[in-house]
């Protein structure tokens, strides 16, 4: 029974520590993050309502794909990429450890016998000056000093360099860690969120993704927007003039663009789109047998009287490319809510192209003119695990460039005499990375110890 249990445990922490698990969660974020560029992120809701069904637009809320870097599926790859690098740290702990312990620093025949091309040169000078030169032309490929150990019958010269380098592997993985916990530290203490302002109005509170209004300490108004573009009508260019109002005061004044973002109490609002919404409707109104009840104009979100009737109605959504539920496009359609005595509100759709398909309770709604006002398009962010994610940004250039270009060096050098008398030295190398690279250096380093006279 404990023999299965140990191995059932080997089985898991050889599951988190598989190089298998690693290529396979990187290759899904990678999909997920491609998924993440086609489908634009935290974008208004009437954003994707214009480019997508209703039915679409449901089925990536469904999933999570418009908000997904914060979804629990993605959290979950993140999870489990975490506790394989730290599962894969633990393993590979030990030997680091060893790696930095001060190796044996007596060439002795044992360690001579587990060095790559050893050199062994004899000279006919004495002992202290073979050292003197020798130590010299060591100088330039290992600045610090050697640890000089003396035993009976020679001196040996033990030089290091790189021995930190080992710690790399560490620093990649916790770097990893540390933009991990940065991310998570956001995505729990801060918010996303967006907001439409339109020309000349201010706000105070914008709309998270998860549909809750957040109050800001500050107010932020649109001074004016505007938008250049290119001669086949695409947007060339679009910015706000944005104000922060604080106590009734302009504490700042921005121009933002797209990856120019104005930054406020650690809150940022970047440039994220731009439109029309209208500022009020004027419908026409029939009633049975097509007697007319006039002409309303209603403001957006205000309830209005149609006259003669005793219903009030409120123009509450608007959409420039609206859909039927067959797909087919029905163009601009404006959502109202009709209120009737001694009945629940009830929304309907009004189609601008389609007056024959606006008939409710007996009443025919025909769109007369529709004014529109431009509004500029924020998306709204406060990560207050930026900075730590940027730092483990930096940790990772680092550990990698340690991983990749530096390595931990070792050079043992032996002065004694041989059985003729004379003085006979031994040296040998070996680092733990970049081999090859060392080996030549090593090796011309010999070189030099042989033209020593």
């Amino acid at each position: 029974m404990k023999a299965r249990r140990v191995d059932f445990i080997d089985r898991i922490w050889g599951f988190f520590t598989s190089l298998r698990l690693v290529i396979i969660l990187l290759l899904v974020l990678s999909l997920l993050s491609v998924v993440g560029t086609v489908i634009e992120q935290n974008k208004p809701l009437q954003e994707y309502y214009r480019f997508f069904r209703p039915e679409t637009v449901e089925l990536f809320l469904k999933l999570g794909l418009l908000d997904m870097y914060h979804s629990w599926w993605f959290t979950s790859c993140l999870a489990l990429l975490a506790l394989n690098v730290i599962a894969c740290t633990m393993e590979r702990y030990p030997s680091i450890m060893k790696g930095l312990k001060t190796a044996n620093v007596v060439l002795d025949e044992k360690l001579e016998a587990g060095l790559k091309d050893p050199a062994k040169i004899k000279y006919h000078l004495p002992a202290e000056t073979v050292e003197k030169r020798v130590t010299e032309l060591v100088k330039k490929i290992f600045p610090a000093g050697p640890i000089v150990t003396e035993t009976q019958d020679a001196r040996h010269f033990f030089y290091e360099k790189g021995r930190y380098t080992r710690l790399s592997f560490l620093l990649t993985h916790l770097s990893i860690l540390i933009i991990f916990i940065g991310a998570i530290g956001g995505s729990i203490f801060g918010f996303k969120g967006y907001v439409n302002i339109n020309e000349g109005s201010t706000i105070s509170t914008i709309q998270t993704r998860k549909g809750e209004n957040k109050a800001l300490n500050f107010g932020v108004r649109c001074n004016s927007f505007n938008a250049d573009y290119y001669e086949t009508g695409a947007p060339k260019d679009y910015r706000s003039d944005l104000s922060v109002i604080r106590d009734g005061k302009e504490v700042l004044r921005q121009t933002i663009r797209v990856n120019d973002p104005l930054s406020y109490e650690g809150i940022t609002f970047y440039q994220s789109s731009f439109g029309a919404l209208p500022d009020n409707v004027t419908l026409e109104i029939r009633g049975k047998n097509d007697a007319s009840h006039g002409t309303v104009v209603a403001p957006v979100g205000k309830q209005v009287d149609i006259p003669g009737s005793g219903i009030r109605i409120e123009v509450a959504d608007y959409r420039e490319h609206f859909h039927f539920p067959d797909g087919s496009e029905a163009g601009t359609a404006i959502g109202v809510n009709i209120f009737r005595p001694g009945a629940e509100p009830e929304g309907v759709w009004i189609y601008e192209a389609y007056p024959e398909k606006n008939n409710h309770w007996g009443y025919s709604f025909k769109v007369k003119g529709v004014k529109l006002q431009k509004y500029t398009g924020l998306q709204v962010n406060k990560d207050p695990g930026v900075w730590l994610v940027w730092t483990g940004c930096i940790m990772l250039v680092v550990g990698i460039m340690l991983a990749f270009f530096t390595s931990h060096k070792k050079l043992w050098i032996r002065i004694g005499k041989d059985r003729k008398g004379r003085v006979e030295l031994t040296a040998g190398g070996m680092a733990n990375k970049n081999k090859y690279a060392f080996s030549s250096e090593v090796a011309r380093l010999f070189d030099s110890f042989r033209e020593v006279s």
